[in-house]
């Protein structure tokens, strides 16, 4: 079974490895691909730095950001390649995993209060809607007390005050 684990530098991202590594004492063949997809950089600082810079520096961010997935699949014994891609999240995954022919994507995911979901789109659901190639998405933490009641009374006191304004 082939699957394949985008990641970043976050703890959540890290969210799948514990489901190959139980996959693995379980029996199952898995060989895990680990994705770490860097953005490009804007016009605006590209044209002051070179070519070989830019890819030296996305090769350091991603080589940190795979550090920790890449020490736990060893120390389960999970066969893995790591790949770095430059681009789109959303776009480089689901091409990556058309690519190599993945079974699954397993991606791990930060918990967002609700109301902030809408401004900030999941790269889950970009995944999905770019290819059907089965995604499991592993959600870790949650919002703190700042994030679940102060920004929402802000949000709302900055509404009330919009509308009494009119």
């Amino acid at each position: 079974m082939k699957i394949l684990v985008p990641v970043d530098a976050s703890k959540a991202a890290l969210a799948p490895i514990a489901h190959l590594a139980a996959l693995r004492r379980a029996g199952v063949e898995v060989e895990a691909l680990l994705l770490n997809v860097q953005p490009r950089f804007s016009r605006h600082v590209a044209q002051f730095t070179s070519r070989a810079a830019r890819q030296g520096l996305r090769a350091e961010r991603s080589r940190e950001a795979m550090a920790g997935a890449i020490a736990a699949l060893s120390a389960a014994g999970v066969p893995f390649r790591a790949l770095a891609e430059v681009g789109c999240p959303a776009e480089r995954i689901a091409a990556v995993a058309e690519n190599e022919r993945v079974d699954e994507i397993l991606m791990g995911a930060g918990r967002h209060p609700a109301w902030l979901r809408w401004l900030n789109p999941s790269i889950a659901q970009g995944v999905m809607e770019r290819t059907d190639i089965g995604v499991t998405v592993f959600a870790r933490g949650q919002a703190g007390m700042l994030e679940r009641y102060a920004i929402p009374a802000g949000v709302a006191g900055l509404a009330a005050l919009l509308l009494t304004t009119e």
